[in-house]
């Protein structure tokens, strides 16, 4: 069993939380008196969001620094928040198929279109969940690096 003793700060008062790891994904916090027991589901370091499980309720919670909450109130976008609009050709090549078409919607990873490059097939996948905004190409048309291919709507 791992033990771990943290201060946090909690609306101003400053706490020293016991959190021992139970088993995997179970902690028993002590604060004091109070014992909790938690299990998380989910942790997300690029968005910072933590899926927790407590009293048979699962619960969203956002784990920021200071330097998060500033960048939040000057309104800056971190780069896990930038998300791509739109498909551009990784390198020249030859559209083989467009999986797609506009008004489709396609989930993070879904395939948007093959494309042949090098006398390799790529698919080229969506990087969030989105819908297709505009096909500008079709198949056998070639392409160059870095043209736009599809025009994406985050969803």
């Amino acid at each position: 069993m791992i033990s771990l003793i943290k201060t946090i700060e909690l609306d101003k008062k400053k706490s020293e939380l016991n959190i021992q790891h139970l088993e995997k994904g179970v902690y028993r916090i002590v604060d004091g008196k109070t014992e909790v027991y938690l299990e998380v589901l989910s942790v997300d370091l690029e968005t910072k969001m933590m899926s927790i499980r407590y009293n048979h309720r699962t619960y969203e919670l956002a784990f920021k620094n200071e330097l998060d909450i500033v960048l939040d109130k000057m309104g800056i976008k971190r780069s896990s928040e930038i998300l791509n609009t739109d498909i551009k050709a990784p390198m020249p090549g030859k559209v083989i198929d467009v999986v797609v078409k506009e008004g489709d919607k396609v989930p993070k990873g879904g395939p948007i279109l093959i494309l042949e490059a090098m006398k390799m097939e790529n698919v080229l996948k969506a990087e969030n969940d989105c819908s297709i905004k505009k096909v500008h190409v079709t198949s056998s048309d070639s392409v160059e690096k870095n043209q736009v291919l599809v025009e994406l709507d985050a969803i």
